[in-house]
C-alpha cells in the first residue's frame, strides 16, 4: 500500500501548480495485510442524530390519497406564522415531531446550523425568537402537494416566503400525519434578500465617454480596487464575484490560467459533464434552450469566459498571490503578482477562497519510479490517449478520473488497464438521473423549470433523513442497476453500495470522490476493452510494473487517477502557514449535520471558502454573497454558535 504524504507548502506560496505536483511525495510502501472497508462510515462524517424515517408504521396513519393538500398546507402555515410571529418557542417546537429537524441559513441564526429534535429546536427557539420574528408569511410555487417517495413514506411538502427585520425568507416545510394531526418532520428556513439592500439595477448601458465599450472594459478590470478579494476563476470564484457585483460591492478574481475557463477548457479532450446540464447554469446567465444535454468540458470553459465577459466581472488571469498578511484586527494586505508582470497591493476587506474542494494533485512515488522508462503522470495532466495508440497503459485509481482516463485509452483502441484497490459505488445515468434530478428537467419544448424554486426544494433535506432516504435511493438503484453491475463484477470490477450505504451521497459530502456516473467506460469494461485488475503498484524497474503478489507487466504510460489533497493545501500555499494554521477543518460534515468551514466562519477573520459542484455553487454563492454585503454594512447579527 503506497502511503501519501503532503508536504510543507510554506517554503513556494506562490509555486506554480506543476511545482506544487512534484512535491506530492510518497515516501515509502507498505504491505496491505488485510483489506480494510474502501471509506470508513465515520470518515469525515461526524453526524450524531441518526433517526429512522417516520413511516406509516410507525405513525400508525397514513395521509389519505384524497388529502386536500393546499388546506392542510393552510391550517399548518396558520400556526407557524402564529407562534413564530410571537415568539413562542414551545408552541414552535411542538408543531415538529419528536425528532424532527430545523435547518436554518442566515435567516435566524447567521450561519449555517441544523437542529436536531425537540430539544435543540427548543433552545435555538428560545435563543433566536425574541430578537428575530417572522411575520408576512406567503405561499411560493411549487403550490404544497403529498409527496409519496416509497409505499410507507409520505409527506406533505410546502414552500412559503416570510419576513424578518433584516431578511425576505424561505421555507421548505416537510410535514407528515400522525395520530395526534399533523407534525413537522423537516424545515429549512433560508435568507433569499436582505430587505434594506436589495440587487442594484442595472446600469443603463448607453455609451457616453470617449473609449469603446471593450476599452472601457480593460481600463476598469485593470484599476480594480476590490472590497471582496476572489482566489480562483472556475465556478465557485466567477459565481461569487457576480454575485458580489449584484449587490454593489467592488470585487475582483484572480486566477493563474491563462483564459477564464480553463479549468474546463484543458481537461482531457473529449470530457462531457457526467450530468444533464439542466441545474448547472451559473447565476443570472442560463444556458441557450438548445443547449446539448451533456455539456462537452470544453464548451463549460467557453460558457464560463462568456459568463465573465457578459457579467462584466473583474478578472485577472496569470495571476497569483505573492504575500498574503493580516494585522491584528483582520485587515488584509495582499499582494498579486499581476499577469506576469507587475505587483499590485490590495487591500481587501474579505477575502474567499475559491480554488475548489481539490488541494493539489497526489501521486506517488514508488521504489523504481525513477528507472521507468515508459510515462508516468497524474491524471489531472492527461489530456488526450491519441500518443500512445498501439502501447499499452495502466490506469491506477477506478473513480470518475480513472474511467474517464480509460475510457479516453479504450475509445481509441489503445491496450488499457485500470487497477483497482478499493471498490467503487457505480452508477447507470438511465436510473439515477431522473431520481436525483428530474426536478430540473426540460418539459416537452424544451422549457426548464424555475432555478430558484427547485435549488429551494433539491438544498432543503437535512443530513439526518437525507441519509435515511440515501440508503433507500442507493439500494433501488443499486437493483435497477443490478445486470450492469453484474457484468461489472464479473470482469473483476468490484463494487459497492457506498459509504454508510448511500451511494454516493455520503461520498459526496465526504471523500468527494470513489464513485463513477457511467458516462460509457462500463460498457468497454463488459466489453473487455478496458482490462481491470485488482491491486497496488509495489515497485518499477526501468521496463516492468510489478504489482502486489509479484505480477509483473508491462505498461508504456502509467497515469495516476489518485486524487487530490485537502483544500487546506491550496490555502497553504496561497495564503501561507500562518493563516492556513488557523483554519477548521474544511469539508465533511459536523456534529449536528452542516459542512465544516464552507460557506462560513473559517477561523481566520475576513475568510471564507466558496466551494461545491455546479448547482451547490449557484445556491450556496447567494448566501455567502448575502452575508458579506450584511457585513459590509454593519446589519450582519453575530452567527450563533450555542
Amino acid at each position: 500500500m503506497a502511503v501519501i504524504s503532503v508536504p510543507n507548502l510554506s517554503s513556494n506560496r506562490t509555486a506554480s501548480r506543476e511545482d506544487v505536483k512534484s512535491k506530492i511525495i510518497v515516501d515509502h510502501v507498505e504491505i496491505e495485510v488485510a483489506p480494510k472497508p474502501p471509506v470508513a462510515d465515520d470518515f469525515m462524517y461526524d453526524f450524531k442524530y441518526n433517526h429512522a424515517l417516520p413511516t406509516t408504521d410507525v405513525l400508525g396513519v397514513e395521509i389519505p390519497s384524497d388529502c386536500d393538500a393546499q388546506k392542510e398546507a393552510s391550517s399548518i402555515v396558520t400556526l407557524l406564522s402564529k407562534v413564530m410571529g410571537e415568539g413562542d418557542a414551545q408552541g414552535f417546537t411542538d408543531l415538529f415531531l419528536e425528532y424532527g429537524v430545523w435547518r436554518d441559513k442566515l435567516s435566524f441564526t447567521w450561519d449555517h446550523r441544523t437542529f436536531n429534535f425537540q430539544p435543540a429546536i427548543l433552545k435555538a427557539a428560545s435563543d433566536l425568537f425574541p430578537t428575530t420574528k417572522a411575520t408576512n408569511f406567503n405561499f411560493l410555487s411549487p403550490k404544497p402537494v403529498v409527496c409519496r417517495p416509497y409505499p410507507d413514506f409520505a409527506q406533505l411538502q410546502i414552500v412559503v416566503s416570510f419576513e424578518t427585520e433584516l431578511v425576505v425568507a424561505s421555507a421548505v416545510i416537510n410535514s407528515v400525519l400522525t395520530k395526534n394531526g399533523w407534525k413537522i418532520y423537516t424545515m429549512h428556513t433560508v435568507a433569499e434578500k436582505l430587505k434594506q439592500f436589495p440587487e442594484i439595477s442595472p446600469n443603463d448601458g448607453h455609451m457616453t465617454g470617449d473609449i469603446s465599450w471593450e476599452k472601457q472594459r480593460e481600463k476598469d478590470i485593470d484599476a480594480a480596487e476590490p472590497e471582496i478579494l476572489i482566489i480562483g476563476g472556475g465556478q465557485n470564484g466567477l459565481a461569487m464575484a457576480a454575485r458580489c457585483k449584484a449587490l454593489g460591492m467592488q470585487h475582483l478574481v484572480i486566477d493563474r490560467s491563462e483564459e477564464v475557463g480553463d479549468i474546463w477548457k484543458k481537461r482531457y479532450e473529449y470530457l462531457s459533464l457526467h450530468f444533464p446540464h439542466w441545474p448547472d447554469d451559473l447565476p443570472y446567465f442560463s444556458y441557450p434552450k438548445h443547449w446539448p444535454t451533456f455539456t462537452p468540458a470544453q464548451k463549460q470553459g467557453k460558457y464560463m469566459e462568456w459568463y465573465a465577459s457578459a457579467l462584466e466581472l473583474n478578472v485577472w488571469t496569470r495571476s497569483t498571490v505573492a504575500k498574503a498578511d493580516q494585522d491584528e484586527s483582520g485587515q488584509w494586505t495582499v499582494v498579486v503578482n499581476k499577469g506576469g508582470k507587475e505587483t499590485r497591493t490590495l487591500h481587501p476587506k474579505q477575502v474567499v477562497m475559491a480554488t475548489s474542494l481539490c488541494g493539489v494533485p497526489l501521486t506517488p512515488v514508488i521504489p523504481g519510479m525513477s528507472k521507468f522508462k515508459g510515462v508516468i503522470r497524474h491524471s489531472s495532466e492527461h489530456t488526450s490517449a491519441r500518443d500512445f495508440v498501439g502501447k499499452k497503459v495502466c490506469v491506477v485509481g477506478t473513480s470518475s478520473s480513472g474511467f474517464d482516463t480509460a475510457f479516453d485509452c479504450s475509445r481509441r483502441g489503445v491496450d488499457v488497464t485500470l487497477l483497482q484497490r478499493s471498490p467503487t459505488y457505480v452508477m447507470s445515468l438511465t436510473h439515477s438521473v431522473p431520481r436525483i434530478l428530474g426536478g430540473y428537467k426540460p418539459d416537452a419544448d424544451g422549457n426548464r423549470p424555475s432555478h430558484e424554486e427547485q435549488d429551494r426544494l433539491f438544498f432543503n433535506t437535512p443530513v439526518g433523513p437525507g441519509e435515511e432516504l440515501g440508503r433507500r435511493t442507493a439500494k433501488v438503484l443499486e437493483d435497477l442497476d443490478k445486470p450492469l453491475l453484474d457484468a461489472l463484477n464479473a470482469r473483476g470490477l468490484r463494487t459497492w453500495r457506498g459509504q454508510r450505504n448511500t451511494g454516493n451521497a455520503t461520498l459526496g459530502q465526504t471523500r468527494n470522490g470513489g464513485f463513477y456516473f457511467d458516462a460509457g467506460a462500463c460498457q468497454d469494461v463488459i466489453d473487455g476493452k478496458i482490462k481491470v485488475e485488482p491491486g497496488y503498484i509495489e515497485s518499477f524497474t526501468e521496463d516492468k510494473v510489478i504489482l502486489n503478489d509479484g505480477r509483473e507487466r508491462e505498461f508504456d504510460l502509467i497515469v495516476f487517477a489518485t486524487g487530490f489533497s485537502n483544500t487546506i493545501d491550496s490555502i497553504r500555499a496561497t495564503l501561507g502557514d500562518k493563516i492556513a494554521n488557523q483554519c477548521g477543518p474544511i469539508w465533511g460534515i459536523d456534529e449536528e449535520g452542516e459542512f465544516k468551514t464552507a460557506f462560513r466562519e473559517t477561523g481566520v477573520a475576513n475568510l471564507w471558502i466558496m466551494v461545491g459542484f455546479l448547482p451547490m455553487t449557484r445556491f450556496n454563492s447567494k448566501i455567502l454573497a448575502l452575508r458579506l454585503k450584511a457585513l459590509q454594512e454593519g446589519i450582519s447579527p453575530a452567527p450563533y454558535k450555542i
